[in-house]
């Protein structure tokens, strides 16, 4: 009796530890995780993965199994195709690696099926693939994980309506759909399709998102400012979400070029060349990531606001040193800064009436394969000479 009573302790335990262990904890709605989420997320949009690793790891060695790292590990790795867009040499391994996070989310998803995390990095893995197949044109396949990311984000309202995460999606979904029947009458044939739409409460959604989300805080400030500055032309609210970006982020190359080409197209040319010495002291100083691509497009920026304040020296110059840079990246015949630097120097050149050094670099931008109306204007500057 007492071997019989013994074993079916042992037993007893044995199956609640297996239990315990099958349960998979909600880490994203679990208080003392949130702020550290928070903490991590904004380390990697400001390229201190370390940082992100450090505030991570106490959850990681508690939940070695848990999904979500993946999913971390695929957001780290997308600030180094984001920063360096035009180079497709790691477009496979970032697929690849979203595609992985969503299988786990999957697999956990398939014990237990209203899991939130599982749901929320299924949506944001998704997320990831179908921007990345936009950035490449491919659109079919940008539609379709768009979907498959939309379809874990409606489950995800459904079970938790009030996680902050879901405005970004739910915002996008409400401006968009309003939107793309005004300004495209093709879409109007077929806007019974499209759910119901609302800009203001689409940008409404979008600002709770900015200030409350996670993993969405950052997106939702960058498409705030990408639809003022596009869409509704209020370049006034652009600016600033675009501003506090990189304040907030200031190691993150990519907020910093989209600031400068912001201040250009509103014509704020001395905050623009204030901005652009700061940057480039920085990125030289602390030996930042991604310095070579941010000074080759920074260097553009330049050398096209001296050429409206009539400093042409000063321009060729920028221009010069910016196609220098860009000579030392990868496929630099593939890269539109390297094609306008080339033109901006030959252009210079030849407004000198130095036509033999100015041919040098205009042949440089007429042979490349980017910037396609670069290209062409060489070809007509060359064409005078």
């Amino acid at each position: 009796m007492n071997i019989f009573k013994r074993s079916l302790l042992l037993t007893a335990g044995l199956l609640t530890t297996v239990i315990a262990h099958a349960q998979v904890p909600e880490l994203i709605n679990n208080p003392d995780f949130r702020p550290d989420a928070k903490a991590a997320v904004d380390s990697i949009y400001n390229f201190n993965f370390d940082g992100a690793d450090k505030v991570l790891s106490p959850w990681k060695e508690e939940y070695p199994d848990h999904p979500l790292w993946g999913l971390v590990d695929g957001m780290k790795f997308w600030w180094q195709i984001l920063s360096d867009l035009e180079n497709t040499e790691h477009d496979d391994a970032f697929i690849e690696m979203m595609k992985k996070a969503n299988y786990q989310a999957g697999k956990l998803l398939h014990r237990q099926s209203s899991h939130a995390d599982a749901l929320l990095i299924q949506a944001i893995a998704n997320g990831y693939i179908g921007r990345q197949y936009s950035n490449r044109e491919e659109w079919i396949s940008s539609l379709n994980y768009a979907r498959k990311a939309m379809k874990a984000y409606e489950k995800l309202g459904q079970l938790y309506p009030d996680m902050a995460d879901l405005k970004l999606a739910e915002g996008l979904k409400l401006y968009y759909a309003a939107y793309l029947p005004e300004e495209y009458p093709v879409v109007k044939t077929v806007s019974w399709f499209l759910p119901d739409g609302n800009k203001e409460k689409g940008l409404e959604k979008l600002r709770e998102a900015a200030e409350s989300g996670i993993f969405a805080r950052a997106e939702a400030t960058y498409f705030l400012g990408n639809i003022n500055f596009n869409y509704e032309h209020n370049y006034s609210a652009a600016v600033d979400r675009f501003e506090e970006l990189t304040e907030r982020y200031p190691q993150n190359n990519y907020y910093v070029r989209l600031l400068v080409k912001t201040y250009y197209n509103m014509r704020r040319y001395n905050e623009a060349l204030d901005f652009i010495g700061d940057a480039l002291e920085r990125w030289r100083t602390h030996t930042l990531p991604y310095q070579t691509i941010l000074e080759g497009e920074l260097l553009v920026w330049k050398g096209r606001i001296l050429e409206r304040k009539k400093q042409p020296q000063k321009a060729l110059d920028s221009y010069r040193k910016s196609y220098r840079r860009i000579q030392e990246l990868s496929n630099p015949g593939e890269r539109s800064f390297g094609v306008i630097a080339a033109y901006g120097s030959g252009h210079m050149l030849y407004e000198q009436e130095k036509f033999s050094e100015a041919k040098k670099y205009l042949h440089k931008a007429e042979e490349a394969d980017a910037a396609p109306q670069y290209r062409e204007k060489a070809a007509n500057l060359l064409s005078k000479m």
